[in-house]
């Protein structure tokens, strides 16, 4: 007898035997012990999971002599020659190759006959989604209001190929790819019943290339077997089905988190050496870092992993501080896209998982500005704690320095720029708060009466009536302080329009202007105007001369105070130890 393959001889022959498809069993197993049983059915799923066989299962369950039944004989003729693909009145139909409008006009005039000798005639349509729009037109109207003698079932991959049409006149199933662990349990049962000496992991191996697919993992069972003989070991399964050995990842995994370079490269030169695609390793890496890091931050997460998986996982999680493992994971997914491009992908990957084994070990943002913050107080950098990046640990950063103490302690401005630079590691940028402006003249209190102070200087006073307009129209005080005040007496203030500012801006609303004026000084005051002479250039603010309008006035203020911010942040200990610490320097400093 010809040799029947793992695939077809263990596909269930009853909803008992089925795997990882509970819903769509409880459902169709519900329709038909209730007889509430639709006419058109759509499997929908990825490849491999059970949609051909739920559909010959459904046959079947029609078509036992004791049906409609949920759980068929299986020894009936219907259910043999069903099993057997070769009952006259279940008709399977590949829609890949039987896609025209031809093709659905035969299963159209097929449906006008009574089954032969079976109680339905079962039409089973396979990937469906390959019809053509003709195809689909064609089959509308019979799939919506078949004779009672008929069933459909539909299957595909694509069901976003399928019109929303047809879709709508069919019962929708969603098939799910099977977990690892329902995997290696199917997988087990047939491996003792072949008598095949195969671990677990060797399984779950099997199981992780099949992408929870049924069919692929026995078709990669049947090819193990074929390689190996009835005993293999774990290494001959990885290289029998062309995949990345679970336990060398794991092992990379436990070296990456342990510092261990040698044991990398080690695992590395053994991959290579039996021929594994360095990109595959690379992708497996991420996805054994990936449930490192869940295990880690959500430990209540269900892992799709064997137990033994599961128990190495938990170890590396517990080994190292979630700042860490996130910083692997993403130092290695990044080695992912290298890895790819790279003339030599061996190399790169080695480079790549190196830097992530030796670079200092991660720390929260919380743990470094509180590090920092006790290098400005001259307190050093607290020890213990899970990473150490600030305390040493890193090639050619000065281990077990200690930061010199201030002489006073540093002011708030310059502690705060220091905890921004805290954040950066090769390149220090700092964040320092501004200072308040500069004092000025307090305005009288807003009371009843005048606001001016008559023995205040010239140039406060403009400033405060100004500052009078700009809370009733900020438009009209941005163009007085443009202006330049050339004289202030007590029933008129003279100025004189920048160049680049319309006379008529002003002028249009010289009442308005008038009337804040004689509220804030306590009498009628008059508004002369004049314009800039023809060519005229506003004067660039200097330190040594007064500045012309209040515009430059302030454009000098907020020069001097961010020369005096970059100033102190430069100069705070903290920053200077930090830099000396991280090899870096300061590049950028940015007033909050």
């Amino acid at each position: 007898m010809a040799y029947l393959v793992l695939a077809r001889k263990y596909r269930p022959q009853t909803f008992e035997e089925m795997s990882g498809q509970e819903h769509v069993v409880r459902t169709l197993s519900n329709a038909l012990k209730s007889g509430q049983l639709a006419h058109a059915f759509l499997f929908t799923g990825p490849r491999g999971v059970g949609k051909t066989t739920s559909a010959r299962l459904v046959a079947k369950c029609l078509d036992c002599v004791e049906g409609p039944t949920a759980t068929p004989c299986g020894v009936c003729a219907p259910c043999v020659e069903i099993a057997e693909g070769r009952s006259v009145d279940v008709i399977e139909i590949d829609a890949a190759s039987n896609n025209g409008v031809d093709n659905v006009r035969d299963i159209v005039e097929a449906v006008k006959y009574r089954p032969a000798r079976d109680r339905f005639k079962v039409f089973i349509v396979d990937e469906v989604h390959m019809l053509s729009a003709g195809a689909f037109n064609a089959l509308l109207k019979t799939l919506e209001e078949p004779p009672e003698h008929v069933k459909f079932v539909l299957a595909t991959t694509d069901v976003h190929k399928v019109p929303e049409t047809i879709v709508s006149r069919c019962q929708r199933f969603d098939f799910r790819r099977l977990t690892q662990q329902q995997l290696v349990a199917q997988l087990r049962k047939v491996a003792d019943a072949e008598r095949l000496a195969v671990s677990d992991a060797a399984l779950a191996l099997v199981a992780r290339s099949a992408e929870g697919g049924m069919r692929d993992a026995l078709s990669m069972l049947d090819q193990v077997r074929a390689a190996c003989g009835d005993s293999a070991s774990d290494a001959e399964v990885a290289e029998a089905v062309g995949a990345v050995d679970a336990g060398a990842v794991g092992r990379i995994a436990g070296a990456l988190v342990g510092r261990d370079g040698a044991a990398v490269l080690a695992e590395l030169a053994g991959l290579h050496a039996r021929g594994q695609e360095m990109k595959r390793v690379a992708e497996e890496l991420v996805r054994h870092l990936r449930d490192v890091v869940v295990a880690k931050l959500v430990p209540q997460a269900p892992l799709d992993r064997t137990d033994a998986e599961r128990r190495e996982v938990l170890a590396q999680a517990e080994a190292a501080p979630a700042a860490q493992l996130t910083r692997l994971f993403d130092l290695v997914q990044a080695a992912v896209a290298e890895v790819k491009v790279a003339e030599q992908p061996r190399y790169a990957l080695e480079v790549a998982l190196l830097k992530a084994c030796f670079l200092a070990p991660g720390a929260e943002v919380q743990e470094l500005l509180a590090r920092l913050d006790g290098l400005g107080t001259g307190g050093g950098a607290p020890r213990g704690g899970s990473g150490s990046a600030l305390a040493g640990g890193t090639p050619g950063c000065a281990a077990g320095t200690k930061p010199s103490a201030p002489a006073a302690r540093p002011s708030s401005t310059a502690t705060a720029a220091a905890s921004s630079t805290a954040t950066s590691t090769a390149t220090s940028m700092a964040k320092a708060p501004a200072p308040p402006a500069a004092p000025r003249e307090p305005a009288p209190s807003p009371s009843s009466g005048a606001k001016d102070d008559p023995a205040a200087p010239a140039a406060d006073r403009w400033r405060a009536a100004v500052a009078e307009v700009e809370r009733a129209s900020p438009a009209l005080a941005n163009a007085l302080k443009h202006a330049v005040l050339t004289g202030l007496t007590d029933g008129e203030v003279a100025v004189r329009m920048s160049p680049g500012m319309p006379l008529s801006t002003v002028e249009r609303r010289r009442a308005d202007i008038e009337a804040l004026f004689a509220r804030h000084f306590g009498r009628p005051v008059r508004l002369e105007l004049a314009k800039a002479p023809p060519g005229a250039e506003p004067a660039a603010p200097s330190p040594a001369a007064a500045p012309q309008s209040l515009a430059q006035a302030e454009q000098a203020e907020r020069a001097a105070r961010t020369s005096r911010v970059t100033g102190a942040a430069r100069a705070h200990p903290g920053i200077q130890q930090a830099t000396r610490i991280l090899d870096g320097e300061v590049t950028k400093i940015e007033e909050l």
